[in-house]
């Protein structure tokens, strides 16, 4: 899709609101991820309160899970499609010994 089909949105995240250019379908996905960015740095923050963490450390913290999360959905991914795969050759198979 070409730039101008994009909409703008603003997100609030962490008590500031960011400004995103994003095509209409995946609006719903990125106010999703500001809700659960929210509440995870809700939760550090009430589970660190004791100053050991600063603010940053709490913004890394919470990239970094989200970017464990996405390498897990894309291995549990790749193992589905290989499964899948594997399925359909062997249904291929079957077939093909059975119309000869």
């Amino acid at each position: 899709m070409a730039e101008a089909e994009k909409i703008e949105i603003g997100l609030k995240v962490s008590n500031r609101v960011i400004t995103l250019k994003v095509h209409p379908e995946m609006e719903p996905y990125f106010r999703k991820a500001a809700i659960v960015i929210n509440r995870r740095l809700d939760t550090f923050s009430k589970s660190h309160s004791g100053g050991e963490m600063d603010s940053m450390d709490f913004y890394l913290t919470v990239a970094i899970e989200g970017m464990v999360e996405s390498q897990k959905n894309q291995d549990k991914y790749k193992l589905l499609q290989q499964s899948l795969n594997q399925r359909l050759d062997d249904i291929d198979q079957r077939l093909t010994l059975g119309l000869k």
